[in-house]
C-alpha cells in the first residue's frame, strides 16, 4: 500500500498561519459569508452576542445563518482538517482552508461553532482553540450519565448554559433560525471583545471598514428565493439623548449602566452604487472572451450611488471572479492603462470578466485564484495581463467614452499649435532611420493573426480610429497589401492576417501640466493609451506629461527669462523652453520605444535582448524624470534657437 503525502499535527498551525498573512483584512468575512451562502442560507447576519455583552461587558462578533446547517461530525471535519471541509476541492471552487486560516490566528482563545440541522434540531457545538503548544484543538467537556458518573469526553456536546463565559449558547440562537450555523469569535481571552474585527495593528479594521469591504467584495449579492440574501452587519453606538424612539432601536445595557444602540446595516453588493447610465457598454480585450464593462456617470450626479459609510467614494477598475471582485484599484496608473484619462476617471467604472480556469479544462486559458482568496493569478501562475487587457481596450476606445473625455479636456486642452507636428515629426525622421520598431502589419498573405489596431503605416502619427461604439467588436478593417497598412495586435483567433515587419511608427505628442500632489515629485511622465490631436487632424501614438509646477523646470524658466533674456516677453521665452524639453522628452520616449527586441549581449545558450517590460521600466515617470536633468545639450539648443528669437545673450543684457 502506498505512504500518501499528509501534514503533521505541529506543522498545522504553520500553514494556517501562512494563509493567514497572504489573506488580507477581513477575509475571515468573506470566508464566513461565503460559506453561509454555500449552505443555502436566505440570512446572513453579523451579529453581536448580547448575553456576555449585558453580564460582562464583552462584546464579540457572531457570524449566524439560516442555512441548512452541519451535523456533529461534519463539524468536527469542518474546523479540524486543513485542506476539507466538506465541499469540493478544486483549483475553481474550494482550498478547504479559508474560514480556518483567516479566523484560528487572531482568535487563539477559541472559536464557537454551533450548528443546527433537521436531523438535529437541538444542535450540537464545537470549541476550537490553539494550546500551549501553539497547535490547533478541539475543547471537550465531560459526560456523565444520571447517577453523575463519569463517562467520557465531549467536543461536540448540545448548547449549554456556560456561567464562566456569560452566555447560554443555545440561546444565542436566533427566532428566524431553524436550521442554521453560529459562530462567535472569543478573540485572545475570555474578556476579548471582537466586534470591530482583527484587532491586528496593520489591518486597521472596524466595523464601517467591514461593511465597505463587503460591498466593495460582492458585485452582487446573490438571489434566494427571488430575492437577495439578507445580508446584515450589526454595528452599535452609545445612546446619547432618548429623542429617538426606544422602540426604532434594540437597546443593550452594559454592566457599567451604559446603553448601546445596535444598529442593523446591509450589504448590498459593488453594482448597487453604480448609478444608472446610458453611458455604458462592453468591449473584448484579449481573444479569450474576456470583457470589459464600462460605465461613465455624467455630471451633475454623483459617481458613487451610496455613502461613505457603506462603499468607498471613487469609481474602481475590477476583476469580477465568480461574483466576487478582486484588484480593485482606483489608482491614475491602472485607469491610464486603459486609456481612461485623469479628466474622466473620477467618473468611470470598469469591470473585467475574464474566463475562469477550471480543472476539468487544463487547456483552456483561464484566471485562478490564490489560495488565501486574496488575489487572482492567470493560468501558469502568472500576473493579469493588465497591460494587454489596456492595450487592447485603448485599441476599441468606445465612442460614447472618448467624446466624454474630449468634452472634458475641452476648456484646457485644445489642438496643439502647427509647429507641434513638424517638429516632433523632424525629430522621429532623425531617430526612424537607426531604430525602427518591430511590428505586425496587415496582409493578404501573411500568416500572423491579429486584431486591427486602428494605427496605420504611412500617416504620421498613424491616425486612431473608434469605431466600437462601446459594443463588441473591434475597430479598423481588415487590411490588405495595398494602401496604408494596418497595424495589427498579434491575436490567437483574430480577424485580420498580417507579416512582422520593420516598420516606422507614429510618436508620442507631449502636454505640459500641473501634476498631482501624488505624482508631483516628477517632472515627466509617459502615458502610452492616451492621444493628442496634433495639426492637420494627426492624432499622436501617447503623450508624455511634463510637470510645469516642479521646481526644476520653474528655476530653468526664471533662469532664461531673468538672465538671459529679460527684456523679451517672459510668456515666449516659457513657451520656448517647455517646446525644447517637450521635444526632448519626446525623443526619449521613442529612442526607448525603439530598443525594444535589441539585442545587447550573446552568450552560449541564447541572446540577452531587450523586452518591452524592459521598455516599460525605461518610461516609468522616474527614469523619465532622471533623463530630464542636467541637459546641457537642451540648454545649447534653447539659447540657439532663443538667439533668433530674442537676440544674442549679450544683446538681450
Amino acid at each position: 500500500m502506498p505512504r500518501y503525502v499528509h501534514v503533521p499535527t505541529e506543522a498545522t498551525h504553520q500553514l494556517i498561519r501562512q494563509a493567514y498573512e497572504a489573506g488580507g483584512p477581513y477575509q475571515w468575512a468573506r470566508e464566513a459569508w461565503k460559506n453561509s451562502e454555500e449552505s443555502h442560507a436566505s440570512i446572513i447576519q453579523f451579529g453581536i452576542e448580547e448575553q456576555a455583552a449585558e453580564s460582562r461587558g464583552v462584546l464579540r462578533r457572531t457570524i449566524m445563518d439560516n442555512g441548512e446547517g452541519m451535523e456533529p461530525e461534519d463539524l468536527k471535519i469542518f474546523l479540524t482538517t486543513f485542506g476539507g471541509g466538506g465541499k469540493p476541492i478544486g483549483m475553481d471552487q474550494n482550498f478547504g482552508q479559508g474560514f480556518k486560516s483567516a479566523v484560528l490566528p487572531w482568535n487563539p482563545y477559541g472559536v464557537v461553532v454551533i450548528s443546527y440541522t433537521l436531523n438535529n434540531p437541538d444542535g450540537a457545538m464545537l470549541w476550537i482553540y490553539r494550546d500551549e503548544q501553539g497547535n490547533y484543538a478541539l475543547k471537550e467537556w465531560a459526560a456523565q450519565d444520571e447517577d453523575g458518573d463519569f463517562v467520557s469526553y465531549l467536543s461536540t456536546p448540545q448548547p449549554f448554559n456556560d456561567l464562566e463565559h456569560g452566555c447560554d449558547w443555545g440561546a444565542i440562537r436566533p427566532d428566524w433560525m431553524e436550521t442554521g450555523t453560529i459562530m462567535v469569535l472569543l478573540g485572545q481571552s475570555a474578556e476579548s471583545s471582537t466586534w470591530q474585527g482583527d484587532p491586528e495593528p496593520s489591518r486597521h479594521e472596524s466595523v464601517d471598514g467591514l461593511i465597505k469591504y463587503l460591498n466593495g467584495r460582492l458585485l452582487k449579492v446573490p438571489e434566494r428565493n427571488g430575492a437577495p440574501i439578507e445580508t446584515t452587519v450589526f454595528d452599535l453606538y452609545e445612546r446619547k439623548s432618548a429623542e429617538r424612539r426606544a422602540s426604532k432601536d434594540k437597546t443593550v445595557v452594559l454592566p457599567s449602566g451604559q446603553e448601546m444602540v445596535w444598529r442593523p446595516r446591509r450589504i448590498y453588493g459593488l453594482r448597487h452604487f453604480i448609478p444608472r447610465t446610458e453611458l455604458t457598454g462592453i468591449v473584448q480585450v484579449d481573444e479569450h472572451g474576456t470583457e470589459a464593462e464600462w460605465f461613465y456617470v455624467p455630471d451633475p450626479e454623483d459617481p458613487v450611488k451610496g455613502s461613505r459609510d457603506y462603499v468607498h467614494q471613487r469609481p474602481v477598475v475590477a476583476v469580477d471572479y465568480q461574483g466576487e471582485l478582486y484588484h480593485a484599484d482606483s489608482a491614475k496608473s491602472r485607469y491610464r492603462q486603459f486609456g481612461i484619462t485623469d479628466e474622466i476617471r473620477g467618473r468611470t467604472w470598469l469591470i473585467l470578466r475574464p474566463p475562469v480556469y477550471s480543472d476539468s479544462r487544463p487547456m483552456e486559458w483561464g484566471v485562478l485564484t490564490q489560495a488565501s482568496r486574496n488575489m487572482l493569478m492567470a493560468k501558469g501562475g502568472v500576473d493579469l495581463p493588465w497591460d494587454q487587457w489596456g492595450d487592447a481596450f485603448f485599441e476599441r476606445f468606445p465612442e460614447e467614452l472618448a467624446r466624454v473625455r474630449d468634452e472634458a479636456r475641452s476648456g484646457n486642452r485644445g489642438q496643439s499649435d502647427a509647429s507641434m507636428a513638424k517638429n516632433l515629426s523632424r525629430i522621429l525622421d532623425r531617430l526612424n532611420p537607426r531604430f525602427k520598431a518591430s511590428r505586425v502589419l496587415s496582409s493578404a498573405a501573411g500568416l500572423v493573426m491579429g486584431f486591427p489596431s486602428g494605427a496605420t503605416t504611412g500617416i504620421p502619427g498613424g491616425q486612431r480610429t473608434t469605431s466600437n461604439s462601446g459594443g463588441r467588436g473591434a475597430a479598423g478593417g481588415a487590411g490588405g497589401s495595398a494602401g496604408p497598412q494596418q497595424v495589427l495586435a498579434p491575436a490567437v483567433g483574430g480577424t485580420a492576417s498580417g507579416r512582422s515587419a520593420r516598420a516606422k511608427g507614429g510618436f508620442p505628442a507631449f502636454e505640459w501640466k500641473r501634476f498631482e500632489p501624488d505624482e508631483a515629485k516628477f517632472l515627466a511622465r509617459y502615458d502610452q493609451n492616451d492621444t493628442m490631436t496634433l495639426s492637420e487632424g494627426v492624432v499622436s501614438q501617447g503623450v508624455v506629461f511634463l510637470n510645469e509646477a516642479h521646481p526644476v523646470f520653474i528655476q530653468e524658466c526664471n533662469y532664461w527669462v531673468d538672465s538671459v533674456w529679460p527684456k523679451a516677453d517672459p510668456k515666449q521665452v516659457q513657451e520656448l523652453v517647455h517646446r525644447v524639453y517637450g521635444e526632448e522628452a519626446v525623443a526619449h520616449v521613442v529612442h526607448a520605444q525603439r530598443l525594444n527586441g535589441t539585442v545587447v549581449a550573446n552568450n552560449e545558450k541564447k541572446p540577452t535582448v531587450i523586452s518591452e517590460e524592459d521598455v516599460q521600466l525605461f518610461l516609468e515617470p522616474v527614469a523619465l524624470s532622471s533623463a530630464l536633468l542636467g541637459l546641457v545639450n537642451v540648454e545649447q539648443r534653447i539659447l540657439t534657437q532663443g538667439g533668433g528669437l530674442f537676440g544674442s545673450r549679450a544683446n538681450a543684457q
